[in-house]
């Protein structure tokens, strides 16, 4: 992953990080806010399967709330589209 594909990864979840805290207090919240921070360190870490993991429950959490509105789930779209850009597919064979 080249230092331009790591700026896009860390502006999209720094985009959703923005809106998920934006949001009221709730588990569901604090769950894709936690995960998004293990997604933040693995992608700093290089650990394919932690990226993996971390993606997928963001990506799950936020589909399963579609309560949240259309800006997050831009902003998790961004997120996705950034992974794969980077080679961080969690979505394969899904």
């Amino acid at each position: 992953m080249t230092s331009l594909d790591t700026d896009k990864v860390v502006a999209a979840t720094s985009a959703l990080s923005g809106l998920l805290t934006a949001l009221p207090q709730s588990e569901r919240r604090d769950k894709a806010l936690y995960h998004l921070d293990r997604l933040q360190k693995a992608l700093i870490a290089s650990h394919q399967e932690a990226v993996r993991f971390a993606g997928f429950t963001v990506n799950k959490t936020v589909h399963d709330s579609p309560d949240w509105g259309p800006k997050v789930a831009e902003a998790m779209e961004a997120l996705r589209v950034s992974l794969a850009q980077s080679g961080h597919d969690f979505l394969k064979g899904n």
